[in-house]
C-alpha cells in the first residue's frame, strides 16, 4: 500500500470530497482520520494550508502529506519465511504485526518489514487482521500479483481457532449473511443476520475440545471481512482473546483508549485473538499447478492450549 507524501490529483478522482478520495486512495487511514489529519494542518494543497475536508479536488492539484508525528506501537516481528521461489515468498506471520499500513501503523508492519529487508516492492495478494497469525503471500513481482490474482476466487484456506464452548456437532456450517452492525457503535464491527447484504459461508470441524474449550478448523467458502470471527460469535463459540467479537464488547472499548493491558488479557483469557491462518492453497502460474503453503501453529497459541488442557496439540 502506497503510503502518502505528494500526488497530484488525476482526472479520475476530479470533483471528488478530499477526505473520501484520501480514504479510497490511501486506505491506512479512515475517512474520519484524514479528516483529523486536515484539521491539525497536516494536509497541504497546491502549497497551501488546507483547512476543509469536504473540499472538492480538481484535476492537475497537489496534495502534500506532512506525515504522522505518533510514535508507532511495539509489534512482534518475528516471522518466518515457510516458501520462497522467485517469484513469491511466503511467511508465517505472529500475532501481534499488521500486515500492511493502516491507522498509526507504517513502518511497524509486515509489508514494510520485508520490502525493507528484500529491497524491492513486494505485493500482497491477500490480508490477515493484525492478530490473526499465519500464511501470508507476497508476489515478488507485478506480472505474478495479477495472474494470481486472476484464479483467486479459487483459492482454498484453512485456519485454527481456539473457541469458547463445547460445539453439540463435531461438523457445522454457518451460511448466515454478514453485514455492519449498526446497532454496536463500534465503527466497522460486523454481525451475521437473515437479512444482511453480503452471502457467506463457513464450514467448521471440531478437532479437540477440553474445559470448554474446543480447538477448530474453519474453511471459509466465501471471502467477507471478518467471516470466520463472525460466524463464530453467531454460533455462540467467540474465539478466546477476540476483543471486538468476544463475550464482552466494552474489553474492545477499553482497548482502544489504553492499548493492551494485564486487565484486558485477564478478562480475555489470552493476549490476542486465537485465530490462525493454517494453510492456502492456489494455482502457481509460473510452476503451472496448485501448491499448498502450511503455516505451524504459533508458539503463543500452542503454549496457551498446552497450559489449559496440560497436553501437547
Amino acid at each position: 500500500m502506497e503510503f502518502l507524501t505528494t500526488c497530484r490529483i488525476t482526472e479520475r478522482n476530479s470533483n471528488r470530497r478530499i477526505d473520501l478520495f484520501l480514504s479510497r486512495e490511501f486506505g491506512y487511514l479512515s475517512r474520519s482520520e484524514w479528516q483529523r489529519e486536515i484539521l491539525r494542518g497536516k494536509i497541504s494543497y497546491n502549497g497551501g494550508l488546507l483547512t476543509k475536508y469536504d473540499r472538492k479536488t480538481r484535476t492537475g492539484d497537489v496534495i502534500t502529506y506532512a506525515g504522522r508525528d505518533a510514535v508507532e506501537p511495539e509489534v512482534d516481528a518475528t516471522y518466518s519465511v515457510i516458501y520462497e521461489d522467485d517469484c513469491l515468498l511466503a511467511v508465517n506471520k505472529p500475532g501481534n504485526l499488521p500486515v500492511h499500513p493502516a491507522g498509526v501503523f507504517y513502518h511497524n508492519t509486515l509489508q514494510s518489514i520485508l520490502q525493507k529487508e528484500y529491497d524491492t516492492k513486494l505485493h500482497l495478494l491477500h490480508r490477515l487482521d493484525r492478530e490473526t497469525s499465519g500464511v501470508i503471500i507476497l508476489a515478488k513481482n507485478a506480472a505474478t500479483a495479477s495472474a494470481i490474482h486472476d484464479t483467486f476466487s479459487s483459492v482454498e484456506k484453512t485456519y485454527i481457532a481456539l473457541v469458547h464452548g463445547v460445539p453439540e456437532h463435531d461438523v457445522f456450517m454457518n451460511d448466515m449473511p454478514i453485514g455492519f452492525d449498526a446497532a454496536s457503535g463500534i465503527e466497522h464491527k460486523r454481525i451475521a443476520h437473515e437479512n444482511a447484504p453480503e452471502a457467506a459461508c463457513t464450514k467448521f470441524i471440531r478437532i479437540k475440545s477440553k474445559n470448554d474449550l474446543t480447538l477448530l478448523k474453519a474453511v471459509p467458502y466465501t471471502g467477507r471481512q471478518h467471516q470466520i470471527r463472525v460466524h463464530l460469535k453467531h454460533a455462540g463459540y467467540p474465539i478466546v482473546g477476540d476483543k471486538l467479537y468476544g463475550r464482552d464488547e466494552t474489553v474492545f472499548r477499553d482497548f482502544i483508549k489504553t492499548g493492551p493491558t494485564g486487565e484486558i488479557e485477564r478478562k480475555l483469557g489470552f493476549k490476542r485473538c486465537a485465530l490462525h491462518s493454517r494453510s492456502i492453497t492456489f494455482y502457481h502460474p509460473s510452476l503451472q499447478k496448485k501448491i499448498c503453503i502450511r503455516a505451524p501453529l504459533h508458539e503463543d497459541m500452542r503454549k496457551y492450549i498446552n497450559n489449559q488442557w496440560g497436553t501437547d496439540v
